[in-house]
């Protein structure tokens, strides 16, 4: 029996002011997957993962075409609010951005803004489940009320997973999230990933094809604005179907 797809992208263009960026994309997001989008710079990923969670209606001049849902409701429909689609669909961005408040803070913006919490009780079981399940509480028990930017940056990057999850969405889109972080901390955020992707749908950015095979069980290339091809991690890796695919992970274009 197939798994059904959390969400599915069909045929989804991007352009700005007119200029194309990304075009005729279809892909499908499976429950529990981890799915790297590798590709040369300025190649439509990360164009291509701000669609998922309507972040490019941020952005003047930007049109999206296509189609994208989320259990089989389309994210752009008139009817759908865009920060109920931001409260499914999580972010954890490139740099670590926690606010200027405490850890606590950090973690309960989310929660108190939809309502999740009738109590400071409650709310501290959300603060203490979500710290735990970034690998962070054991780091950051004692100091709750110290700023979470007085953390490392690979702490705070967790926080801001954190963060993200306390809200408690379906899917959890990764922009590099790695790329501003040393090796040390770069492997708790993998580790942390292995760990999340039975509670999550995780969709990564990376610009690190080790990191894409370490992590991943799914890949997908990107060039030129186009999806060239996606597949098992190992497939992409080993018998690439495009030449392109191909190229650019033996070094030859990228």
């Amino acid at each position: 029996m197939t798994a059904k797809p959390k969400m599915s992208a069909k045929n989804v263009g991007v352009s700005y002011n007119g200029k194309v960026a990304l075009s005729e994309v279809s892909i499908d997001f499976l429950e529990h997957d981890v799915i790297s989008l590798i590709g040369p710079s300025g190649c439509g990923k990360s164009t291509f993962l701000r669609c998922l969670n309507r972040m490019n209606d941020t952005i003047d001049g930007c049109v999206v075409s296509g189609e994208i849902q989320l259990d089989n409701y389309n994210i752009y429909s008139s009817e759908i609010d865009p920060v109920e689609v931001r409260a499914r669909v999580g972010m954890v961005f490139q740099k670590p951005n926690p606010f200027p408040k405490s850890i606590y803070d950090n973690i309960c913006y989310g929660p108190r803004i939809h309502g999740m919490a009738n109590s400071r009780d409650e709310l501290d079981e959300i603060v203490e489940w979500s710290l735990t399940s970034a690998g962070l509480w054991e780091e950051v028990k004692d100091r709750l009320n110290e700023p979470g930017t007085g953390l490392s940056g690979g702490q705070q990057q967790r926080l801001c997973i954190a963060r993200s999850i306390a809200i408690h969405p379906e899917v959890i889109l990764m922009d590099e999230p790695c790329s501003a972080l040393d090796p040390i901390a770069t492997a708790k955020i993998e580790e942390l990933l292995g760990q999340l992707r039975s509670k999550f749908t995780i969709i990564i950015v990376t610009h690190s094809m080790q990191q894409a095979a370490r992590i991943s069980n799914r890949t997908a290339f990107f060039h030129l604005g186009e999806l060239i091809e996606e597949g098992k991690t190992d497939d992409i890796f080993t018998v690439p179907k495009d030449e392109r695919t191909q190229s650019y992970i033996t070094g030859r274009i990228g």
